[in-house]
């Protein structure tokens, strides 16, 4: 609970800082950002001793809108607001609630998130033009619906849905460089749930998965204009690290873990 609060306290102050001090930045024009992409996805669970109970994967496709001051040329303070919306049918592969009882399905999974980052940016160092001190607050929610599948016994497998809601905080490092017709920009970092919350409506259930943190990685190219305006590209690695759930009337969530790799395209105005 108190590693939660610490999470909490230093993403809220950050953001809530940088909102209330952004209308005195002039220099910092912001620009509105639309983009389209296709995700890698991989949801993994685990059992008590680690080992592996089921694996989903496959493709999701990506529509996501920004509007953030990142192209700013001087010192100062940064901003981001991202929203996106994502969707796929992906391959399952792993073993039913009737552990030792394997199926082969599809999972649908549809969802999106919103979050807000805020930040600083110092110039003029040996690596690159400048360094970003960032942190985040998001919200992010996903269905995940399990279809009918057949399992290795020859048998039906009745599909069913779960809903996750999920809270996190974001701590990130980032570095740009920059010419006049061409930026890039990198940045890594840790990510923290701060609340869990799933869902499955077919057992009146509510479960807690546990909270761990996980990492992520983008590097973006852009051809710029004198406004940071132009077409993009963006590669994206991201992960969620959940623990086991407590037991809620015989069930649980196992320890899961969701990577993604994301290539999008889209364009600055």
């Amino acid at each position: 609970m108190k590693k939660t609060a610490i999470f909490v306290f230093f993403g809220a102050f950050l953001t809530f800082y940088n909102l209330l001090v952004i209308a005195d930045e002039p220099v910092s024009k912001g620009v509105t950002e639309i983009e389209v992409g296709l995700e890698l996805f991989r949801w993994q669970e685990f059992d008590r001793a680690g080992t592996r109970l089921l694996t989903e994967q496959g493709p999701r496709v990506r529509l996501g809108f920004s509007h953030n001051n990142e192209g700013r040329l001087t010192r100062g303070l940064l901003y981001r607001v991202d929203t996106a919306l994502y969707g796929g049918v992906v391959d399952y592969d792993g073993q039913t609630q009737n552990l030792g009882h394997y199926a082969a399905a599809s999972v649908d999974y549809t969802g999106g998130t919103a979050e807000l980052t805020g930040g600083y940016r110092l110039m003029n160092f040996k690596w690159g033009r400048s360094l970003d001190l960032l942190a985040g607050l998001g919200l992010a929610s996903w269905s995940r619906d399990i279809g009918n599948g057949t399992s290795s016994q020859g048998g039906r497998v009745i599909g069913y849905e779960e809903v996750f809601d999920i809270a996190f905080t974001r701590f990130s490092l980032g570095m740009e460089k920059r010419t006049h017709i061409w930026r890039s920009l990198w940045r890594a970092g840790a990510k923290y749930p701060v609340y869990t919350n799933e869902t499955v409506s077919a057992f009146s259930l509510e479960l807690k998965p546990g909270k761990k943190p996980s990492a992520f990685f983008s590097y973006r190219f852009q051809l710029i204009d004198d406004d940071a305006e132009g077409m993009y590209v963006n590669f994206v690695y991201d992960s969620y690290r959940f623990s086991k759930s407590d037991v809620v009337s015989g069930f649980e969530q196992p320890k899961s873990y969701m990577d993604v790799v994301s290539f999008s395209i889209g364009r600055a105005f």
